[in-house]
């Protein structure tokens, strides 16, 4: 099994068993979304050599006019998968798309077992990054949940995520491959506000309970938190990446309307809804990370009034 404690030496790396591998030079990002976007270019600025997956043409052109070195690739279909480059560092971050008549297990699942399988075998340990979500920490009553509870999704999302977190961490036992588990909070930041904006400026009432706790992270904060973990000496295994100071929906609505010059949010009960339904929202607790401390990452948007009034200006154009 891959040691997971190490020390830097210039631009290599050396393990206790005294291999020597480089800094990560390379990296392959599969879903180069709103997340994976950022992270491939904050890459590329670096000097890093990113391979982007995607099953598009037009987006194939837009990651090689930025600079990204495009994998034509679609992992959600049993399909032969040439091998791939031999990188350093492979970030997934593939989102989910109901309208594409795809199903989680297809390309959450089943996808990442086809990368993998995909992946050239090294002799220098490679570093996986996966980001989960902080839903398979399931249901709860306002209580803090950290990285050392137990998840017990109750979510499709949240068990996918879990089953997912398995997958590759059984991979990393049987390869030489250093893996770290990233569970993200809700993402929010520019071109992510403007429906809820225009929610509140209509007066339309949110139909969930606002006393509930809302977990967060800024999308510039999530970048900084993959690219830092990319280049840890001892990465970690498993962290939450959530803003230390969580709000409740009421708060954070009330913030967004003020900022947004929108009149303050009203709440009003739900429907009854099914089961199913009610088994997708995030779960009533506050998640902490107990892991980030120790390693120094440094978040802008830890208060939600920073980052919102940031979200807003560049939503509006103002990108001082």
């Amino acid at each position: 099994m891959l040691p997971t404690t190490f020390r830097a030496v210039a631009s290599r790396y050396v393990f206790p068993d005294g291999a020597i591998v480089k800094r990560p030079e390379s990296a392959i990002i599969a879903g180069c979304g709103y997340v994976g976007r950022r992270v491939a270019a904050t890459w590329e600025a670096h000097g890093m050599r990113v391979f982007a997956i995607t099953r598009s043409e037009s987006k194939a052109k837009e990651f090689s006019d930025a600079g990204f070195t495009p994998l034509s690739l679609d992992l959600a279909h049993a399909t032969p998968m040439p091998q791939l480059p031999d990188v350093d560092v492979v970030l997934w971050s593939v989102g989910f798309e109901r309208t594409n008549g795809t199903s989680r297990q297809a390309i959450w699942i089943d996808g990442l077992q086809r990368l993998l399988d995909a992946l050239p075998p090294r002799t220098e340990p490679r570093r996986i990054l996966y980001t989960s979500s902080t839903s398979v920490y399931g249901e709860g009553c306002g209580q803090d949940v950290d990285e050392n509870t137990v998840p017990n999704p109750v979510s499709e999302g949240g068990i996918a995520c879990l089953a997912a977190e398995q997958l590759l961490q059984d991979f990393a036992t049987r390869n030489c491959v250093c893996v770290s588990i990233l569970r993200l909070a809700g993402i929010y930041g520019p071109n992510r506000l403007l429906r809820r904006i225009a929610d509140l400026q209509s007066n339309a009432p949110i139909t969930s309970p606002p006393d509930e706790w809302l977990n967060l992270i800024h999308v510039e904060d999530a970048v900084t938190a993959i690219d830092c973990i990319s280049k840890l000496e001892s990465p970690p295994s498993l962290i939450n990446i959530v803003a230390s100071e969580s709000v409740t929906r009421r708060q954070y609505y009330a913030t967004l309307a003020a900022l947004a010059n929108a009149p303050p949010p009203t709440f009003e009960a739900p429907l009854a809804r099914p089961a199913s339904q009610h088994l997708r929202r995030g779960g009533n607790r506050r998640v902490v990370s107990v892991v980030r401390e120790s390693l120094h990452i440094a978040y802008k948007y830890d208060s939600i009034i920073d980052g919102l009034s940031t979200a807003i200006r560049r939503d509006c154009g103002d990108t001082a």
